[in-house]
């Protein structure tokens, strides 16, 4: 293994680690808490390669100190007065995304628009009026409901069938009270969707996943467990013993049962059924932007359920 001394004092093997954090970095959504929990990963792998004490203590300093800061992040680091200002901003678009942070914001396709050079003028003008009077994204009434936690399987259905309302037409060959959504990432809208989904839950959440890094979910899996429902993992045994890797500690320091493959292959699995009533599935890794689809199709709930009780008893 190369040395700190050798990476730091070489430009091309700062460049190739550099490359390879921004590429496992990538991996993560961006909230304070993802950032805080990455960065004492490293600084706790580092502190284990030290042999002296007073080695350490400088390590466990840069750690407490870089936690700090970041917990500045964490409550926004501003003024009480900005604060103030921007929580009422957000109270006002009528829902909560869940893991919302400025870094977790990402642009739309008319928000990364360049605009014309003959419109700086009136993008100044533009700027000044929105300083002197705030505005919001959308009305109230037009933002879609928020499935609340442990709201149970009624409420995803409800929430499908009045924000999504195409995704439950009958027209698309569905009965009256079903629905199945696809989702892409990056988005906020479909991070909040999936993570409401778990929220949802009120008895069971069986996870069959490839990877699982991020800790959005992992909170979103504790919550659940504190609200006494029956969580159960399947994740490969390769990315569970990885940097990051969020099953062991779930079990460790939440009770929260996993189980991996034990094959030289990967188990490439990615779906979750929560309360044996709604299903995601589809190439999305929990931990970067794919895409997943949302269904709560009883057949298809039935064959993805069977799936997971037989892998589970495998392994």
């Amino acid at each position: 293994m190369l040395s700190s001394s050798e990476i730091v004092h070489s430009a091309s093997l700062k460049k190739e680690v550099s490359g390879y954090m921004t590429s496992s970095l990538k991996g993560k959504s961006h909230s304070a808490s993802n950032t805080r929990r990455t960065v004492q990963q490293i600084i706790d792998t580092a502190i284990k390669t030290r042999k002296t004490d007073k080695e350490k203590d400088v390590l466990r300093w840069v750690q407490f100190c870089v936690d700090t800061c970041l917990s500045q992040q964490d409550e926004g680091g501003q003024t009480p007065k900005k604060q103030a200002k921007e929580q009422e901003q957000n109270d006002s678009s009528g829902y909560h995304v869940i893991g919302e942070s400025d870094d977790d914001f990402i642009p739309s396709e008319d928000d990364q628009q360049v605009p014309d050079s003959d419109k700086k003028k009136k993008k100044k003008k533009d700027e000044k009026q929105q300083q002197q009077k705030p505005t919001r994204r959308k009305k109230e009434e037009d933002q879609p409901p928020f499935i609340q936690p442990n709201a149970g399987s009624k409420a995803v259905v409800s929430y499908f069938s009045s924000a999504h309302p195409v995704a439950a037409s009958d027209k698309n060959g569905l009965s009256s009270g079903y629905f199945a959504k696809s989702y892409f990432f990056p988005s906020k809208e479909s991070f909040n969707a999936f993570i409401s989904v778990l929220n949802s839950a009120r008895k069971t959440i069986d996870c069959c996943v490839f990877s699982l890094t991020d800790d959005d979910v992992a909170d979103a899996l504790i919550a659940a467990k504190k609200r006494n429902v029956t969580i159960r993992i399947i994740t490969d045994n390769q990315q569970a013993a990885g940097i990051g890797a969020d099953a062991e500690r779930l079990q460790r320091d939440h009770g929260i049962p996993y189980k991996t493959d034990h094959t030289t292959g990967y188990m490439h699995n990615k779906f979750a059924v929560v309360d044996s009533k709604t299903l995601i599935n589809g190439s999305f890794n929990w931990s970067k932007g794919e895409n997943i689809m949302i269904t709560n199709l009883p057949y298809c709930i039935k064959e993805f359920q069977a799936e997971f009780d037989a892998l589970w008893k495998e392994f």
